[in-house]
């Protein structure tokens, strides 16, 4: 008998915080809602991130960090979670917009960027990265897709020109 009032304890206790969870705020804004798709659009329309990012080497986090820097003219929504990423690249003195497909993806109220095997960059090598944006500040992981020793850790905080 004071077995079973022990497991009715523990299984209330367990299924209170999960059913918290589900009728919070934040279960609201789940991938598709439109204001969490609203607020990511505004927050990184005409945006500069602006941080730092470190190489990652035989599984270990490099010890230097560099300054890095973005600028994105905006995010576009296509179809389900495929959007276009527009950053914007400064060649021979003229600011060209750069488009790139991209997955986001939510985890509640939080967007993940994921770039899977994208070709980019000077050496048109590919690309991957998995980029989570949160209030105005980012973090993640990018590697070039063939060779996972390329790449690094970036953070950093997002900013709009006043």
């Amino acid at each position: 008998m004071l077995y079973h009032a022990v497991v009715k304890k523990v299984l209330r206790w367990s299924v209170l915080p999960f059913v918290l969870l589900l009728t919070s705020p934040l279960s609201v804004l789940a991938q598709g809602s439109s204001d969490v798709e609203t607020n990511f659009v505004a927050m990184l329309k005409n945006a500069t991130l602006k941080g730092t990012w470190a190489p990652v080497q035989q599984a270990q986090l490099g010890t230097s960090r560099k300054d890095d820097g973005y600028r994105i003219a905006r995010v576009e929504k296509k179809d389900g979670d495929k959007w276009i990423l527009v950053y914007l690249v400064t060649y021979q003195g003229k600011e060209i917009e750069y488009p790139m497909p991209v997955t986001i993806k939510f985890a509640g109220d939080t967007p993940v960027l994921i770039l899977d095997n994208v070709r980019a960059g000077r050496d048109k090598a590919n690309w991957s990265a998995r980029i989570m944006f949160h209030e105005n500040v980012y973090t993640g992981r990018w590697w070039e897709t063939g060779n996972k020793e390329h790449g690094g850790t970036i953070e950093g905080v997002i900013t709009h020109a006043k």
